[in-house]
């Protein structure tokens, strides 16, 4: 009987690993799916990574905002039949409307405050057309002396007709060509806003606007706070909104934001 009790108690033995296996191997199960519980650690965000262009108050609708007129300005460039009317107002805008062959075009506006007040001047002078003017001009008085002769009288006739038509069409050409481009571009996207064009006969006229704009746009300047960043991203709306006008094209807007985009990680 006492040989019966001891396999029994060996049986015992060798029975109680068995009931404590399951419990150590949960134990490490549970370890591993406790991390797992824990929320992941929220990514840190590098400055200038998102750019949030979200609402804020320097966008104004220009249609509402704009309501006290200052100077109305109408100007014409008779030799290529356009021109523009041109309105600014106290709120810091501009509303432009385009002349061409007499019938306007769909006004929009600028808003001032984003609008750099140096603008880029340049000046085309067809000296080609102009010389070949010049040259059938000497052509048409010499054909013009050689009418008082009988020998030459008819052939001068005809090379006075020709030399007459290729006088009026090569100065047209010439006078056409030459002109000053007047550039109004963004301030940090470079993105050109205002193209004003002045040949002979409406220079002086232009002259005359151009720095009474460069005050409004100083003036406007004025009232931008100090916050870098918001102006940033009101200007990138803005953008958006002249493309949304079709005053920019998708290209342009998408490189005027890409400049701004640029002085996001000058000045973080």
């Amino acid at each position: 009987m006492a040989a019966l009790g001891k396999p029994a108690s060996s049986a015992a033995k060798t029975a109680a690993p068995a009931t404590k296996a399951p419990a150590q191997k949960a134990a490490p199960a549970a370890k591993a799916a406790a991390p797992a519980a824990k929320p992941p650690p929220a990514a840190a965000s590098t400055p200038g990574e998102h750019i949030f262009i979200g609402s804020d108050d320097l966008n104004a609708d220009p249609a509402t905002t704009a309501r006290t007129a200052r100077d109305a300005v109408v100007l014409r460039n008779p030799i290529r039949g356009t021109g523009a009317e041109l309105t600014l107002y106290d709120e810091g805008y501009l509303k432009v409307t385009a002349l061409k062959k007499g019938n306007a075009d769909a006004p929009f506006f600028l808003d001032l405050r984003f609008v750099d007040p140096v603008p880029k001047i340049e000046r085309v002078l067809a000296m080609r057309w102009l010389t070949a003017a010049f040259g059938s001009g000497a052509f048409m008085a010499l054909a013009a002396f050689l009418m008082r002769f009988d020998a030459f009288h008819t052939v001068a006739i005809w090379g006075l007709g020709a030399a007459a038509i290729a006088t009026i069409g090569t100065l047209y050409v010439g006078v056409y060509l030459s002109h000053e481009r007047i550039e109004f571009c963004t301030l940090h996207g470079r993105a050109d806003v205002l193209r004003l064009v002045a040949n002979v006969g409406s220079i002086k006229k232009f002259h005359a606007f151009v720095p009474m704009l460069c005050r409004a746009i100083e003036e406007a300047a004025e009232r931008i706070g100090a916050d870098t960043a918001a102006y940033l991203r009101a200007e990138m709306r803005e953008h958006y909104r002249l493309r949304g006008n079709g005053v920019l094209g998708a290209d342009e807007c998408a490189r005027g934001t890409g400049h701004i985009l640029a002085q996001f990680d000058v000045q973080l």
